[in-house]
């Protein structure tokens, strides 16, 4: 005898019926863990470039600011709307740009913090980054103390 070893048409569209279910249970969480990610590595961004910034005031031995860039990316410019992309200077001189972002929300000091020579920040300050539509705990806070040091802590949206 002769055996044919093949799916049917029937078998071949139940297979079918189930992955799509199974795909569409896991999509909307998929995309969640992708605006989880991004986000966590957005705030480590700009962790980055506080810490870099208060290693540069350091072995300058001059004050360096973190702000908030204007549209040339070449000043600081006041406002709480981070997501325009932010630099880090000392005295007249950008030492380095970050690019703006989209889809995400950082609201942080009009004034941007400035590091001394000794490391200390100028002031405490905070900065919150979220998505644009915010849903769980996809609110990040990133705080930076008086000596300088920064901290993150998740919380759920406003």
């Amino acid at each position: 005898m002769h055996y044919s070893r093949a799916f049917t048409l029937i078998e071949l569209m139940v297979t079918l019926a189930v992955l799509a279910i199974v795909i569409s249970l896991a999509a909307p969480s998929f995309s969640n863990m992708l605006q989880e990610n991004r986000l966590s590595a957005l705030t480590n961004e700009l962790q980055g470039s506080l810490q870099l910034a208060r290693s540069e005031a350091v072995k300058r031995r001059n004050d360096v600011i973190v702000c908030r860039s204007n549209a040339d990316q070449d000043d600081c410019e006041n406002g709480t709307n981070w997501a325009g992309g932010w630099l880090m200077m000392s005295s007249d001189d950008v030492l380095k740009v970050w690019d703006p972002v989209q889809g995400v929300v950082i609201t942080g000091p009009n004034t941007g913090v400035s590091f001394r020579s000794n490391g200390m920040a100028s002031a405490v300050t905070n900065w919150t980054v979220t998505h644009s539509n915010c849903t769980g705990q996809q609110r990040r806070t990133l705080s930076v103390s008086q000596t300088g040091s920064t901290t993150i802590a998740k919380g759920a949206c406003e």
